[in-house]
């Protein structure tokens, strides 16, 4: 028998072994806030969990500043006059009630038309009906971004969301619907940014945000079998507490918000991380 062999081989497998151990302790201890993850190994993580990322959206930007906000007020009588004047009620018979109020600094306001005619105008000319109007009030057009264009019957929806610098405030929504170029209501809550404030930030990377995205993704679904796709993936404002969904009857009036990491996948789910780094 080959003792000398057979004493390599089995320090060669005491070496291996020992190896294998000290990489299992170093992956348990290691914390992905402080350690590097690299990203070729997250984009493989994500593809073993069934999904995929353009790289290029891994290459955000991170300029973002610390705000403060307040919810705008509106003057009411203003507001009434220019949906008034907005709207072209020829046929007294086509609507029942008119109503325009603001409730907790929320801008409504509503017709109830008795016949609505079948959509023939195009979701471009509705748009550009929705940004006159915003003019109109004198909302400013560069912090405005249309999130959703829908439809539901013979009703076109339009979905606004607000930015600061490029930077989504999701607490903030408008919302307008249309029957052709008939107003049928129109809701909105926005904010001003009271004061920015250009500490530095030291935020999680980006691909320790991805890592925390897989376990939120298996909390939410833990039997997923479709794949998904990562459809953006951005620095955000959040004032409120985040719940699972947005409550649009919880609006806060002033605030800091925190800012997050925030994924959206192909089935349009959102999920957030907190991007500061603790």
């Amino acid at each position: 028998m080959d003792w000398k062999r057979i004493k390599s081989i089995l320090i060669m497998a005491l070496i291996v072994i020992n190896g294998l151990l000290g990489w299992t302790l170093y992956q348990e201890n290691r914390d992905p806030k402080t350690d590097t993850i690299d990203r070729a190994q997250i984009i493989s993580l994500l593809e073993d969990k069934l999904v995929t990322i353009d790289p290029d959206l891994i290459e955000t930007n991170t300029d973002i500043d610390n705000i403060t906000l307040a919810i705008q007020t509106y003057d009411e009588d203003f507001v009434k006059s220019v949906f008034d004047n907005h709207n072209d009620y020829e046929d007294k018979d086509i609507y029942s009630t008119l109503m325009n109020t603001t409730q907790n600094n929320e801008m409504i306001y509503e017709t109830d038309y008795k016949v609505l005619v079948p959509t023939y105008l195009s979701d471009e000319v509705i748009l550009q009906q929705a940004y006159e109007l915003i003019e109109e009030l004198n909302i400013g057009i560069d912090d405005v971004y249309v999130k959703d264009i829908g439809h539901t019957g013979k009703k076109t929806i339009i979905e606004f969301g607000q930015k600061h610098n490029g930077f989504v405030i999701r607490d903030a929504y408008m919302i307008i619907k249309y029957n052709n170029e008939n107003l049928l209501s129109f809701k909105r809550a926005w904010y001003d940014v009271v004061d920015t404030n250009k500490t530095q930030n030291i935020f999680l990377s980006q691909e320790y945000a991805l890592y925390e995205f897989i376990g939120k993704l298996y909390n939410r679904f833990p039997n997923r079998e479709r794949a998904l796709e990562i459809e953006s993936f951005q620095l955000v404002y959040q004032l409120r507490i985040e719940t699972g969904t947005l409550d649009y009857n919880e609006l806060a009036e002033k605030g800091d918000p925190s800012i997050y990491w925030e994924i959206v996948t192909s089935d349009e789910e959102s999920y957030l991380i907190e991007a500061n780094r603790d």
